[in-house]
């Protein structure tokens, strides 16, 4: 062979293996060693250098670090997630941190999982420790007999207070918390000890795809230097507070289901602090404990209402307990329009309802004097069905209105509500199918029955008329938290705002316009054929303030 040739292909073999050599070390100094996980961040790449140590199930987070390509599985908790390969770079890879409802499971609830995230690649294997956390907690509230002292064991309950890292009190009070913004609780701090779980019953909300914790925690209460202020529950979703008192501290009332019940309904009282309840009281009525119901929760009592109040007594009701004492408006009869028991007049329209009594013995299970029944037991379509149309007298041209010293004057339309106690006897109304819906029309001075400013017909709306559906703004004879309870008594609410006669005005409009007459009839524009049983008492004005 040509001794120049021979020469010439050592020359070329020395280049290759130099070249394989500077390509073998370009690799290694871009990514090919051990892989290292050095943070979590989010998406954004605003907040690129913003790392975090925890995040929420559902969410998407990056995972950065160096020598990260080529990764062939990601875990967070032990458990495989998926992620896009296409977006694995030697310095990050993109997770999306799957969900509760998905099967990923916490380890607040799973104690034999890893609170770490887990990246296996063609070169090795990087872990981070990483914490997936459970939903924001809360605190509905607290229970230790009163007095409180060192030593006594406290019960905290609420929601999600799960990774509890820690529990304390501070002599800061919760209502100072409440309109402050802080980072840190501040006051002077002295942990609880004993801290114990009780109940951790993790579960699905149902008819939602929502998880919650329903929890019981219980701690033994430390030697305090101050004698009211805040507990606080420091968990890995949150810090959450609730206010704490070694005495008893006074009830709240926070509202009522309703103002003015009839007899045989369950008049509930909501509130705070209903801790060794004495009395509840109204007008010249007092009920002693045995004629009540406090909650275990000592957050609301519930009363079957069998003693009216008489009239000209106070319109209040108090409850008393060894903390205290609470009260709020009620039973004010300066609100009522009608009670069918002889203060307004039937205005004589057809087709009429019916005034009926009971004796307590059979639905509507109500001895309280009379009230309006609209029963008809097959309604077609119709454009004028049977009707309640009162008026104050032949004589009085208007309704006498509460006072503003009972309504503020310049309280909104929107909260001054016209109200009636109601029990609906299984009509076919809210059923999905029959869209009849109740026609209301007030009389304001001045205004004719023929005028829409003062009619107001649920807002009813066809969706399609061939196949007889329909919407409407709220179901029919709706509460205040929009529901229609069957075969009870519950009061009905409708705010005065829905009538253009009276919307965007004040109460002082209102008074100042009048209320002369008012009628509730129901109306049926469809085809369809259902069943009316409703009974109606109580009918009044009702202003809510809270």
């Amino acid at each position: 062979m040509n001794t120049k040739i021979i020469y010439s292909f050592l020359i070329a073999c020395l280049l290759c293996c130099g070249m394989a050599s500077a390509l073998t070390s370009c690799s290694d100094d871009d990514g090919a060693g051990a892989p290292e996980i050095t943070g979590v961040r989010i998406t954004n790449p605003a907040k690129a250098d913003s790392l975090f140590t925890a995040s929420a199930p559902d969410s998407t987070i990056v995972i950065v670090g160096r020598n990260l390509q080529g990764a062939l599985r990601v875990f967070i908790n032990d458990q495989q997630v998926w992620f896009n390969p296409v977006f694995n770079t030697d310095h990050s890879i993109i997770v999306k941190v799957p969900s509760e409802d998905s099967g990923f499971k916490l380890t607040a609830f799973n104690s034999e999982l890893k609170d770490e995230i887990r990246v296996e690649t063609d070169h090795g294997t990087a872990v981070y420790a990483f914490k997936i956390k459970a939903p924001r907690p809360s605190i509905s509230r607290l229970q230790a007999r009163y007095p409180r002292k060192a030593g006594d064991v406290l019960n905290i309950y609420g929601k999600n207070l799960v990774d509890v890292e820690r529990v304390y009190f501070t002599d800061i009070e919760a209502a100072q918390l409440d309109s402050t913004v802080w980072t840190q609780i501040g006051g002077n701090h002295v942990e609880a000890t004993n801290l114990q779980t009780i109940v951790k019953d993790h579960h699905n909300v149902a008819g939602t795809t929502t998880y919650e914790t329903t929890s019981q925690l219980s701690v033994q209460i430390p030697d305090l230097p101050y004698g009211k202020g805040a507990i606080v529950v420091e968990c890995t979703g949150g810090t959450v507070y609730f206010p704490f008192s070694l005495t008893l501290a006074p009830p709240t009332i926070i509202g009522m289901n309703t103002d003015m019940p009839v007899m045989g309904e369950t008049l509930t009282i909501y509130g705070t602090e209903f801790v060794q309840v004495e009395a509840v009281s109204y007008g010249d009525v007092t009920l002693t404990p045995d004629e009540f119901t406090v909650a275990d929760t000592e957050d609301h009592i519930d009363i079957v209402f069998a003693r009216k109040p008489s009239e000209g007594s106070t319109p209040r009701l108090t409850v008393v307990t060894g903390g205290g004492q609470a009260s709020a408006p009620f039973f004010d009869r300066s609100c009522l329009l009608v009670d069918f028991d002889g203060n307004a007049v039937d205005n004589g329209w057809g087709p009429n309802a019916s005034y009926e009594t009971t004796d307590g013995t059979e639905a509507p299970y109500t001895a309280d004097g009379t009230f309006a029944r609209i029963n008809v037991p097959e309604e077609g379509q119709q454009w004028w069905g049977v009707m309640v149309f009162f008026r104050k007298s032949w004589e009085v041209n208007t309704f006498p209105l509460p006072g503003f010293d009972v309504i503020p004057a310049a309280a909104s339309a929107d909260d001054v509500y016209l109200a009636m106690e109601v029990y609906n006897n299984g009509s076919d109304y809210n059923n999905g199918d029959w869209p009849a819906y109740l026609r209301y029309t007030v009389w304001p001075s001045g205004l004719s029955t023929e005028n829409t400013d003062n009619q107001w017909d649920n807002d009813f709306d066809w969706l399609n008329y061939d196949e007889q559906t329909a919407t409407m703004a709220y179901p029919v004879l709706a509460d205040i938290d929009g529901k229609a309870p069957l075969q009870q008594w519950y009061r009905h609410v409708l705010p005065l705002s829905v009538f253009r006669c009276y919307s965007g005005k004040t109460y002082a409009d209102i008074v100042s316009l009048g209320l002369e007459n008012f009628r509730i009839q129901s109306i049926n524009q469809s085809s369809k054929v259902g069943k009316i049983d409703i009974c109606l008492d109580n009918v009044r004005l009702y202003y809510n303030n809270r």
